[in-house]
């Protein structure tokens, strides 16, 4: 039965990654499956105006980007998260039609859209491979067997129980790791779509006043995907490659390709920027970097092509994080000093959240003031929900008054944004 356990435990982590690969699959959008504005964009010295290409745009270029490019949308609620498989295939299966059909006398196209047909159907064939697999029992299952094997002492029926799921479960992550290693390759073919499309693109120059970009970075309550928005504020852009370089506080980069045919003036588009997922020991679905410092933002078009960097990491975070935290409020009692018969109840206050949902990992200072006399700790908190209430207790002798008035600063990492507030003891109201 020990032997049993180990192979259980194995099995229900094995169960879980499946199930997640199984969601990415079904809820990246399409090109990611084949792969108040901000003011802090600044540029290098560019030439006022661009010189427009001289070298005829390749249509094929155009169905190629727009099957691997990574979407943007006029209404982030365009972005769907859950998919049927059944939906993601076909899917798939128009994409590899239109690769078939791709011609160029441009050999870098023709080397990417063999790339990614060749990838795209090891990924049609993983699926349907995972949907006709016999799948091993869930968690729940095993135990219930594995319990009435034991009762009537049928120990061996129990052994080979367990063999059964492992040997399912270990062909269902064959498939599942064979899908990986595609979809990574298809993510080599996307990134490498600028350097055909600057061969095709007007030369760079200045965008002030064209191309406006806000960044918000998921924080808190605000979900967990991170959001870009590109306006387009000049002239309608049409077959118009985008490359985002984000780059993270440690220096991680993650680059996101995006291609619109049609882009119209004061239009603007959203790109959504995902965390990702933990699937057998690999992160899959991670278009974004962790603590985003800046971006660098570069667009091809025939007629016109920019470049800009927008530095996300100090002004435009904080007020970021001021926004979400705007009906932010603390309802406070102050906790007096008790002796008691084994204990003594010390000093301290008690802090009730309201206004948001959630703040993440968190520094509390806490200052108890009384007619020039102060004192002050701090608590540090991983989150902290809507309606939980959290105690800052003083060490044993630590605060020896009774104070009038107690000053609160709570504070995040990677951000200069405080928010302060004060409990007026006498009223036990927090302002």
């Amino acid at each position: 039965m020990l032997q049993l356990s180990g192979r259980l435990s194995c099995s229900i982590e094995r169960t879980v990654c499946l199930n997640l690969l199984l969601v990415f699959v079904s809820t990246l959008p399409m090109a990611l499956l084949l792969s108040g504005c901000g003011n802090n964009a600044s540029q290098s010295k560019l030439p006022k105006y661009s010189n427009p290409s001289s070298t005829p745009f390749p249509a094929e270029y155009r169905v190629l980007a727009q099957n691997l490019g990574m979407e943007l949308k006029s209404d982030p609620d365009q972005f769907q998260n859950d998919r049927e498989i059944s939906d993601v295939m076909a899917e798939l299966q128009s994409v590899l039609l239109d690769l078939r059909e791709i011609k160029s006398n441009d050999k870098e196209i023709i080397f990417l859209s063999a790339q990614a047909r060749d990838a795209i159907s090891v990924i049609l064939q993983r699926l349907d491979n995972v949907n006709s697999l016999p799948k091993p029992p869930d968690a729940g299952t095993l135990i219930v067997g594995s319990i009435l094997d034991g009762l009537v002492g049928n120990f061996e029926g129990s052994h080979n129980r367990g063999l059964d799921a492992e040997a399912k479960q270990n062909a269902l992550n064959a498939e599942i790791q064979s899908m990986i290693a595609a979809l990574d390759k298809v993510d080599a073919s996307l990134q490498l779509l600028p350097k055909i499309a600057q061969k095709y693109s007007a030369t760079l120059s200045d965008s002030t006043g064209r191309i406006v970009v806000d960044f918000n970075e998921a924080w808190g309550a605000s979900g967990s995907d991170d959001w870009l928005l590109l306006q387009n504020r000049g002239e309608t852009l049409e077959d118009c490659t985008i490359l985002v370089q984000l780059t993270g506080a440690k220096g991680d980069i993650r680059k996101n390709v995006h291609f619109l045919k049609t882009w119209p003036t004061d239009t603007s588009m959203w790109g959504r920027y995902q965390t990702g997922k933990e699937v057998l020991g690999r992160t899959v679905e991670k278009t974004t970097v962790t603590n985003v410092k800046k971006l660098d933002i570069t667009i091809y078009f025939p007629q016109f092509a920019t470049q800009f960097q927008y530095v996300y990491q100090g002004a435009e975070k904080d007020k970021d994080i001021a926004q979400i935290c705007k009906d932010l409020s603390f309802q406070g009692s102050y906790q007096p000093y008790q002796a008691g018969i084994v204990w003594d109840t010390q000093r301290g206050v008690q802090l009730t959240l309201n206004g948001v949902s959630l703040l993440p990992q968190c520094r509390v200072d806490v200052s108890f003031l009384k007619e020039g006399q102060s004192k002050s700790w701090f608590w540090k908190h991983d989150s902290w929900m809507k309606e939980e209430t959290k105690h800052f207790s003083t060490p044993k002798g630590g605060l020896d008054f009774d104070p009038d008035r107690i000053d609160f600063e709570i504070s995040f990492p990677h951000t200069n944004y405080k928010y302060k507030t004060t409990l007026n003891v006498a009223t036990e109201s927090g302002k």
